[in-house]
Formats: structure tokens, sequence, C-alpha cells
């Protein structure tokens, strides 16, 4: 196939539907339970479970690219929903592993600080007990050369501090979650169900040391009062979860700097379809198989973390990408580039496009690790990685790009049809929404160009009644 008719199938128009992944059978059965009992949007119960997916991961492999280069498989992900869209439940539908994982640690982590502190005690009696012998030493200006030698042998059996089993920083600054990194587990998730906190808060000021994170390079800490310190090898996964109004009054209050930074071009992004006024209760008995089969994979993965522990910069595992998904990957990347022009897909998207093939790389090793295949990522595996990250890729530009008078008259116009359907009624004569509806769209081109934006979405359809044009609601 050639590289041009490869482009032209890839990369199609904007709006399509969210990406099937039989491929993977864990994932795709646990999503769809979990759809099935919360009714929440498709989209936000996936972010929640590549979410918790990415966290425990992330700290036991890298990906090798087709170019050759390995990079981490951390993502930084951003659900925007409003409330009553049962964000926290999705999130914490896959996430209780993690945090039940945490909680044991968290007790054997308390009794190993008890011990720790009681030698510490004793360490220090001790070192007491020779500085004083050799301050004896020296008023009686004696030989102090084998006190003194013992000080320095028994300053290298100084009790160590046990490292804490911390992954999850809910209500974190960012001073916290870098010492954290480094004092502690060096794999970590910046999760939070309620964004809100975390976008208004003060845990993603250091906006270039969380890109520098991203690309999996050390990053300095200099502090005035402590000293200071180097993250070295860490891995971070950000997940944000936020109601429109929070997501936006950040936006207003930073967003210039943090676009300007690349931050949130390095974000997958889903902002889906509210499903309130659809999730009817059926009598039927509500199972979890498939939930907790995926739990049970991911409390395997989060067992591998424990090693982080004694040794954090011990090897990642590298992930390789397939002959054949390597060829679908390398045209991917060509066909991205190719639509960063004054025509392109990615048109005032170069940031967020020069980012997506590199996400596309990385959930396919998560993907392809927690679903425990074997060998290299498969064609199929990546195949969905890409439609899933040009899917989000969608979503961005709804939510980060400017609105066209057309999109801006079609929402106005959307909302206005939509109390008829409130109503009851389900269809309008054209001529009546030009002559009733919202003043600005009386003019007939403003009004057919709205008209065809809300087509396009699927949100209505054209028919005809007795020679008449009528607009149906498809909502």
């Amino acid at each position: 196939m050639s590289t041009g008719r490869y482009r032209q199938r890839l990369l199609p128009e904007i709006g399509g539907p969210f990406p099937s992944f039989g491929c993977l059978p864990i994932l795709k059965a646990a999503v769809h339970e979990a759809e099935n009992n919360i009714q929440a949007p498709r989209p936000l119960i996936f972010f929640g479970a590549l979410a918790a997916i990415a966290v425990g991961v992330q700290g036991l492999c890298d990906v090798r690219k087709p170019i050759g280069q390995c990079v981490p498989i951390s993502l930084m992900l951003l659900s925007i929903a409003d409330s009553g869209e049962r964000k926290s439940t999705a999130e914490n539908l896959f996430f209780e592993p993690i945090r039940q994982f945490q909680k044991k640690k968290g007790i054997a982590y308390q009794s190993n600080l008890r011990e720790w502190e009681s030698k510490s005690k004793i360490w220090d009696t001790k070192n007491k007990v020779i500085l004083k012998q050799i301050a004896k030493l020296t008023r009686e200006e004696a030989c102090s050369e084998e006190a003194e030698r013992r000080l320095i042998d028994h300053g290298f059996v100084r009790p160590l501090k046990p490292k804490q089993f911390k992954m999850l920083y809910e209500d974190s600054t960012s001073e916290a979650l870098f010492l954290g990194l480094y004092q502690n587990l060096p794999s970590a998730g910046l999760v939070s169900s309620e964004g809100g906190g975390v976008l208004n808060g003060r845990a993603l000021t250091d906006l270039s040391k969380h890109n520098a994170i991203w690309s999996g390079d050390s990053i300095t800490v200099d502090r005035k009062t402590a000293e200071s310190y180097e993250v070295v090898g860490a891995r971070l996964t950000v997940s944000i979860m936020s109601q429109r109004s929070a997501f936006d009054e950040y936006i207003k209050a930073a967003g210039e700097k943090s676009r300007g930074s690349g931050l949130w071009a390095r974000f997958l992004v889903c902002c889906p379809k509210s499903t309130q006024g659809t999730r009817f209760l059926k009598n039927e008995t509500i199972s979890w198989e498939y939930r907790d089969r995926f739990s049970v994979r991911l409390a395997e993965i989060l067992e591998c973390n424990s090693a982080l522990l004694e040794a954090s910069c011990q090897a990642r595992k590298i992930i390789g990408v397939s002959p054949e998904a390597s060829e679908m990957w390398l045209e991917t990347y060509n066909a991205i580039e190719s639509k960063i022009n004054a025509e392109g897909r990615f048109h005032q998207m170069g940031d967020h496009a020069s980012k997506l093939a590199d996400n596309i790389a990385r959930v396919a090793a998560l993907l392809h690790y927690f679903e425990g295949f074997e060998g290299e990522v498969s064609r199929s595996t990546l195949k969905f990685s890409i439609d899933f990250c040009l899917w989000c890729s969608d979503e961005f530009y709804y939510l980060f790009l400017p609105k066209t008078q057309e999109e801006l008259d079609a929402e106005e116009l959307s909302k206005w049809l939509l109390c008829f359907w409130d109503k009851g009624d389900d269809w309008l004569a054209k001529n009546y929404i030009r002559q009733y509806g919202p003043n600005k769209m009386r003019e007939k081109n403003r009004l057919n160009k709205a008209l065809e934006q809300l087509h396009s979405q699927g949100e209505i359809r054209f028919f005809n009644r007795r020679g008449v044009q009528c607009v149906e609601l498809m909502t």
C-alpha cells in the first residue's frame, strides 16, 4: 500500500466513534462489564482502567520505538466530565487494587519504621560514647586515632530509614511528589477524580520538571533550607478527571503558560458525551467477575513493583515492536507529520502531533504487558493504540482549539432544539427554526451551516414532510 493511500485511510475526518478493543480480552471484558453496571461513558471508564495499568506497569518496562529509541511508558491522561458522570466510580473500580496494595505495604512500613527508630537510637547512643571518648583523649592530649577510626566505621553501619511503598499521590504539592519519587518508590501516579484540586493546586506548578520526567530525563530539585537532590530514572503517570468548569478556570489562569510549555501536548484527552438520562435500572444481578480478573492481573504486576524499593535503578524490561507493527507505526508517524500544515488535520496542533506517535508506542506497550502477551507488540495491539490515540487527538482538538463560528452556532442551536426535545417534540420544520430560533440564526446561510454542523455530529437528521424540509432530533 502506498504511503499516500495509507495516510488517507489512517487519518479520517475528526469525530469518529470510540475504537473497538476486542484484541485486548482482559481489558475489554472489564470495561464492558463496568459500562453495563455503572452506565458511565465508555471513554471515561476506559481512561480509568488505562491510568491504573500505566501506574502499575510504568516502573517495570520501557518501550523501544521502531526508530530504536527507548522511552518510558508513563502517560498523562485528562478526562473532562461534569458532576454526576460517575468519574470517581470509574476511577475507583480500577484503582482499588493499587490502594489496597499500598495500604498493605503501609502496615509493613510502619513496623519497619518503628524498628528503624529503635536501631537509630542505639546507633546514636554508641556514636555519642565514641565522640565523648575522642573529646576526652583530645583534652588529655592523648592519641585518639583508634577512637576516630571507630567513629568512621560506626558511620558506615548507620541504620537506613526504610522506604515507603507510596505509589499514589492524590492531594500533593510538586515538592512532596518529587521528594517521594526520590526517597521512596520511584514510580508513582498523580491521580484525581476531582481534578480541580490538582489543576488549581501546586502539583502541576513545575511544568518543566513534569515534561522532563515524562520524557525519562533526570530532574534536579534545588532547595534553600534543605539538601538539593536529583531524581534519576523515576516514572510518573498523571491522571486527572475534572469538571469542565474547573478545567476552564485553570486554562484562564495558566492555560497559555502550560500549553506553551508543552505540558498539555503530552496529554491524552477525553471529553465524552453524557449518559445521564439513559441510565435506567435493570432487573438483573450485577456481576463484577471481569473487573475482579482485571484486579488479579494488576495485583500480580504490583507485586513486581515491590522490588523497586530495594533496587530503584534496576534495569527495566524493554518491550519491542514487531516488524509488521513497526511498519505501521512508521507510516502513522509520517501520516501525522504530513498533516501539520495549514490545511492539515493537525494545523495549530503541532505540539500535540509531535508527541502523538510516542504516546501510541507507550499505550501499545502498556496494553501488551498488562494482557500478558508474549514477544513484541503485535500489529493488532498497535492498531488499536493508533485508533485510540487518534480518537484522543479529536478530543484534544475540541477541547483546546478555538471553535469556529459554525461550531459556536451549532452549540447554541443544539441547546435551543433540546428545549423542544424535553417537551416531547422530536422534529421541527426548518422554517419554524428560522422564524423562532436564536436571533443570530435567522439568516439563512448561517442557519444552514449550523444545521449541517449538527448533522455531521449525528445530533439531527433531515427529512421532508409533505414538501416541507424538517429536522429530527437524534439525541
